[in-house]
Formats: structure tokens, sequence, C-alpha cells
């Protein structure tokens, strides 16, 4: 993670790259890449994804960059175009889904864990075929405040909704990712 130092040409940077300089595009690609991709893969679960996601992110972001208004920070920026891109993937497998289903005339298949040996391996393939399972609004604030560390006010501008809703949905996503995986839950 980078320290404040580390970014504080950030402002030259934002504005260069905002009248279309294509180094200073770099710059920030670079900068927040690794940060993007974590966040893509907890969310999807899927590393195959991640990489296409990660472009679509970046285009988006760099399309929109002269109309950033510096509201939030840059950061928080990029996890809202990530979370809306990550939504529109999950709509697209879940369609894709239900094709393949409809074609082969059977129910809905269930997801396979991975066949590696190492348990750490197979219980992180539980977690996240379970967290794939949870309601999409559930996930989002769940993976935004536990998984990327994002205190309340944070995932609040990143997922565009209330405090007390972001509370909520990870308290909810809580519950039922123990409930799936057969974990004792204490409300604390």
């Amino acid at each position: 993670m980078a320290t404040q130092d580390e970014y504080a040409d950030e402002p030259q940077v934002l504005a260069a790259a905002q009248r279309g300089d294509k180094t200073a595009q770099s710059q920030i690609f670079t900068r927040y890449r690794e940060r993007v991709a974590r966040q893509l893969l907890r969310m999807v679960g899927d590393p195959m994804a991640v990489d296409d996601l990660l472009q679509e992110v970046f285009i988006a972001a760099f399309t929109a960059l002269p109309r950033f208004r510096g509201d939030a920070q840059l950061a928080t920026w990029l996890y809202a175009i990530a979370t809306n891109r990550t939504r529109n993937w999950w709509d697209s497998q879940r369609r894709r889904r239900r094709r393949e289903d409809i074609a082969a005339n059977a129910p809905p298949a269930e997801v396979s864990t991975p066949e590696a040996d190492l348990e750490s391996q197979q219980q992180r393939a539980r977690f996240y075929t379970a967290l794939g399972r949870l309601p999409d609004k559930l996930r989002e604030a769940f993976v935004a405040r536990v998984l990327e560390g994002m205190n309340l006010i944070e995932a609040s501008a990143a997922l565009e909704v209330p405090i007390s809703t972001v509370s909520y949905r990870t308290r909810r996503a809580e519950q039922l990712l123990c409930a799936t995986l057969g974990i004792p839950w204490r409300d604390s």
C-alpha cells in the first residue's frame, strides 16, 4: 500500500490525466492496478475474469476522467467503477448460466470446488462459493468492509448508499455466510 508521500504528486498527475496525457494515465493505472485487481478478485472469485474486468474498469475510468470532480478520493472513485463493472459481470454470468441450463434442459449446476488437496484452498473455495451466492448488494457491502477493509464512510461513498445501509448489509452478509459455512455467528 502506498504512503501519502508516494502520492504527493497525485493532484498534478490527475489533472494531466484529465487532459488526456497518456503518461499520467499510465501512472494512475500503475498506482491503482493491483488494488483494483485485488478488489475484483475478491468480488468475483474468478482469477480468469480479473484481467478483463480490470481493463473495463480503467477504460471506463479514463473515459469518465475529464468529468471527475474530486468529490471523492481517486481510489474510492475507482472502487465504485469496479463495483459497477462487477455488478454487470454478475448479471452476465447469471444470464449465461440460465441460457446454458435452458439449452441443457437441466437444473442449474452446482458450483464445484477445486480439486486441490490443500485444506486452505478448499476452505477458500467454499467461502467464495458462499460469497457468490449472496445477493449482490450484501456481497458488495461485505467485500468493501471485510475484505477490502474500508471503514463505513469509505464504503458508503464507494457503494453510493447510506452508512446505515452498508452496516446492515455487511451484518446480514456475515449472518448468511456463517449459516452457509456452518460457523456460529454472534452479533457483537
